[in-house]
């Protein structure tokens, strides 16, 4: 029974003590979250004090814990280097700790090293952080120094008096400190209040509070200190004699003398200055006197010689007005002359005037007519050259639908922010191209504009179906259904657009509202096929770009390796021309993957270059975050080229082991080449146009693209080998052997003959559903169409309209070079050069 009560009540003062352990560590943990909480909602960058209610809990935490690890273990991480305002904050919260918190410091050198930072930089509050650092550093020496004085300076005067009841040096040393200590205090106190004064602060805003707060600490700190030096003051005096004191007043007054006898000889100096400076003025007035008095002779002797001179002007001017009398009377002799002559060659000149007045009405006429019969075959040439453009753009068209049921088309994919990009760029092209339709509904005499708006209408009509098919082949099943309806529908009203353009009847009224809408529905669906990117964050772009350019570099420089490797197992496993074609392929593949490598470096240098060039003072995260289409693009583009060259690796190794076809190797070639195109296109986006590092990207661009062609030429010239290789010999087979294989050859003939006729029909059928809409004859195949386009194509365009001359008649020619002849002053007339005689008509 007492054995059950010991275990009892063992067993009970354990629970008791489990339970106050648990209390206790719950009540660190609450006291812990809580200086958390405080510490992170007082040290923030917001320019606001610091509430007293959150430095209470801190130094209570402190006093909790028994030090300020949870304060420090959370103060390193903050940025203090990079926010002035936070630095602020954060040394009034220390100043709090160390006047009213745990006595527990070590982290002197974190304080002392932010503030030489914040010193050495011209900012508002990195000058006073800088201060207020040294003022911590000071007070943490000082405390350290004399462990006696508790932190908050409040010293009992017994302890006051035993600290300076020592040697008298040990008390100059803690004057020396303490006059240091109010200094810094001071200095801070004092650049504080300036700053707010520059800037007309005022100290009830919470820009003025979060200045002004730390500074009760310091006023707290200074009166203290006040009472210590006072204290050291009077025991130094009490220490030292009355001699040293008399010698000192001694020195002072003579110092006092030495200053005023100073002034009075700086006095006497200026005096001095100010004489010489009296005679230098003086000696100028001489001198200028002299030069006055030199001048005056000098005019009086000119005022004689003026004298002189005006007698033999006198006489002169009287001869000289006999001159013009004499000269008037001939003047108007000479005008009668004049006038005589004048009217005797205006009359001849009217006599032969009258012929070229009647030529002249002649050759007016005549231009009339021929002008307006150059005019309206000018006008017919420029609508001529309209519908060749309008017909090559229809086949362009009809060529990008072909391609939407190509079977070589259908791995081809394409990502959705490119078909933006398309699409965009589609729907700019058409409101240039109805702008261009209307100057030359205006003014058809020069189609130029036209011309060169449905050129570009047309390219970018195709990219855009073409585009949209690739990217329906990556969307899913409803989705892609309808972007490649539309891609059809695109198609048609862009051919009935192009169709009204190319007749005269219909072309004042071609619209292409119908097209627009279509476009703009595909740039719908293509953005709603756009990733959102939920789990990624505008900050988080900066990275991905990295992220995916270093990706994309490594997975091509894998490329390269495993193609050597591809390389060595086709040399152990093959021979003869089956090596020879695999070593062939191959080369070329690593050729082609060198260059994207270089491709990929270009494009990576280009777009560091244009992140420099266009942050200004934002920081890289900024600059993605503001232009996040271009980078999403561009992010794209990167896994669009390493997913190419991915399949070119995979296509490769297939072929070399006999598992491929060749003409994946020529898909995958078409498909890089793509890629690398939109990865330029993105780079091109935000580049210069006369970067140097753009033009190295676009080198780099064609270098990939001549590296693709050589891929599938290699390929098919392998494929070509093979084949040759592989031909039966016949010379081996007797005459009934050789009429059993042509019969079963003519069978299968027959039979692929039959399935392809089957392909075709069906073909026919889905081509002849899709143009039904374009009016396109249901008798006759679709590729009816595609034929008469390329037959209504003219084999070269039209001569440029040649300028006649008019013919003149003989007779006139004759009477105007008679004319020329017998009076040249009218040969600016007429120049034979412009009418040679090849140009008059001989038969009068």
């Amino acid at each position: 029974m007492c054995h059950t009560a010991v275990s009892y009540s063992f067993t009970l003062y354990v629970c008791i003590i489990y339970c106050v352990k648990s209390m206790m560590l719950y009540q660190i943990y609450i006291s812990s979250a809580l200086q958390l909480q405080s510490i992170t909602k007082s040290i923030t960058s917001a320019e606001a004090p610091v509430k007293e209610k959150y430095g209470r809990n801190i130094i209570l935490g402190t006093h909790k814990e028994g030090g300020a690890v949870t304060f420090w273990s959370h103060a390193v991480s903050l940025p203090l280097s990079s926010n002035a305002i936070l630095s602020w904050k954060f040394c009034h919260v220390v100043h709090k700790l160390l006047r009213d918190g745990h006595p527990n410091v070590g982290h002197t050198a974190s304080i002392r090293q932010m503030g030489t930072l914040w010193g050495n930089l011209h900012d508002r509050y990195g000058h006073i952080v800088a201060l207020y650092a040294k003022l911590l550093c000071i007070k943490i020496d000082f405390h350290l120094k004399h462990l006696e004085i508790p932190p908050n300076l409040e010293t009992p005067e017994q302890v006051l008096d035993k600290a300076i009841a020592i040697d008298i040096n040990k008390v100059f040393d803690m004057t020396s400190e303490v006059l240091e200590y109010m200094e810094a205090a001071l200095k801070l106190q004092e650049t504080v209040f300036r700053q707010m004064e520059s800037s007309s602060t005022s100290s009830t805003t919470p820009v003025g509070k979060c200045r002004l707060a730390p500074l009760v600490l310091v006023v707290q700190d200074c009166g203290p200190l006040y009472h210590f030096l006072v204290k050291l003051l009077f025991k130094l005096h009490s220490r030292e004699s009355c001699c040293l004191y008399a010698a000192q007043r001694v020195v002072v007054q003579l110092q006092s003398q030495v200053n005023t006898l100073e002034s009075e000889l700086e006095d006497q100096r200026t005096h001095k200055q100010m004489a010489l400076v009296e005679n230098e003025c003086l000696r100028m007035e001489v001198e200028n006197l002299r030069a006055q008095t030199a001048v005056a002779a000098s005019i009086q002797a000119t005022v004689e010689d003026n004298a002189e001179m005006v007698k033999q002007l006198s006489s002169t001017q009287q001869a000289q007005e006999e001159l013009l009398t004499n000269k008037q009377q001939m003047a108007v002799e000479v005008e009668q002359l004049k006038q005589d002559q004048s009217s005797k060659v205006t009359l001849h000149t009217f006599m032969f005037m009258i012929p070229l007045v009647l030529l002249l009405c002649v050759f007016s006429v005549q231009l009339s007519q021929d002008s307006g019969v150059l005019l309206q075959k000018l006008q017919d040439e420029q609508f001529s050259l309209l519908q060749c453009a309008v017909v090559e753009a229809e086949g362009m068209v009809l060529d990008a639908v072909a391609k939407v049921d190509d079977p070589l088309h259908v791995r081809c994919i394409c990502t959705p922010d490119y078909l933006i990009n398309r699409a965009e760029l589609t729907l700019a092209s058409i409101d240039k191209m109805q702008q261009s339709h209307v100057v030359y509904l205006r003014n058809m005499d020069d189609a130029s504009g036209l011309l060169r708006s449905v050129t570009q209408f047309s390219h970018l009509i195709s990219d855009t179906i073409v585009n949209g098919a690739a990217t329906a082949h990556s969307a899913p099943t409803d989705q892609a259904d309808r972007l490649t309806d539309n891609c059809r529908d695109c198609a048609t009203h862009c051919l009935q657009y192009l169709k009204e353009l190319k007749l005269k009847a219909t072309l004042p009224r071609a619209d292409p509202t119908a097209v627009r809408f279509v476009v703009q529905r595909i740039l719908n669906q293509g953005q709603d096929l756009r990733p959102r990117g939920a789990d990624v964050q505008k900050e988080e772009l900066a990275d991905m770009v990295d992220k995916e350019m270093t990706a994309t570099s490594t997975a091509i420089e894998d490329a390269v390796l495993r193609m050597d490797e591809i390389l060595s197992q086709a040399r152990r496993d093959s021979s003869g021309v089956k090596l020879e074609v695999n070593q062939s392929i191959i080369g070329s593949c690593s050729d082609l993957m060198k260059a994207i490598h270089m491709l990929v470096t270009s494009a990576t240098d280009l777009q560091r270059d244009i992140v420099e060039s266009g942050r200004g003072a934002g920081s890289v995260k900024d600059f993605y975050a503001k232009n996040s289409c271009w980078t999403e693009g561009l992010i794209s583009a990167s896994k669009a080229v390493g997913w190419g060259a991915t399949q070119m690796l995979e296509s490769a190794d297939k072929v070399v082991t006999d598992r491929g076809k060749y003409e994946e190797l020529i898909v995958c070639s078409h498909e890089i080449a793509a890629s690398t195109a939109q990865l330029v296109a993105a780079s091109k986006v935000k580049a210069d146009r006369g970067n140097r590092k753009l033009q190295t990207l676009q080198q780099a661009s064609r270098h990939v693209n001549d590296m693709a062609a050589v891929v599938v030429s290699s390929t098919k010239s392998g494929q070509m080998q093979i084949e040759n290789k592989n031909s039966m010999d016949f010379s081996s087979m007797s005459l009934i052997k050789l009429k059993t294989e042509e019969m079963d050859s003519q069978v299968k003939v027959l039979e692929l003959e039959k399935q392809l006729a089957n392909e075709r029909i069906r073909l026919g059928g889905l081509r002849k559903k899709h143009y039904e809409i374009e009016g396109i004859s249901t008798d006759s195949p679709p590729e009816s169409a595609v034929n008469s386009f390329d037959s209504s194509l003219p084999t070269v365009f039209p001569d440029p309209p040649s300028m006649e001359l008019p013919s003149l008649d003989i007779r006139n020619h004759q009477i105007i070079m008679n004319i020329i002849q017998k009076h040249s002053m009218f040969s600016y007339f007429y120049h034979e050069s412009l009418y040679p005689p090849a140009c008059f008509d001989n038969t009068v």
